[in-house]
């Protein structure tokens, strides 16, 4: 079963992003929203696409933009809101981490 973790909150502020990790699985996707956009450049983050390859991680583009955050990692994928429809069908459940 894949999972969709919906992180909504800075990894650098609150432990969601500590905890989303801990439980994500290989086949799993992470949806960096809202201030999760802060994540992009987080030592954790990144630790685990190293860790993790087939980990899957997307970001609403307009919301990073909005926080001025990008990253130059070619792992993690831009969205725009139509396409988080997408996600979550594509997933069996989400949960949403804030």
């Amino acid at each position: 079963m894949a999972m969709l973790h919906i992180i909504r909150s800075s990894g650098f502020s609150s432990n969601a992003l500590t905890q989303c990790l801990s439980m994500s699985l290989p086949r799993d996707s992470i949806l960096l929203m809202d201030d999760g956009c802060y994540n992009l450049n987080h030592p954790l983050l990144l630790a685990a696409i190293t860790k993790q390859p087939t980990l899957k991680v997307h970001f609403i583009g307009l919301h990073a933009s909005a926080r001025a955050q990008s990253s130059a990692n070619n792992s993690f994928i831009s969205s725009t809101l139509n396409e988080v429809l997408e996600l979550l069908f594509n997933h069996d459940n989400s949960i949403t981490w804030s």
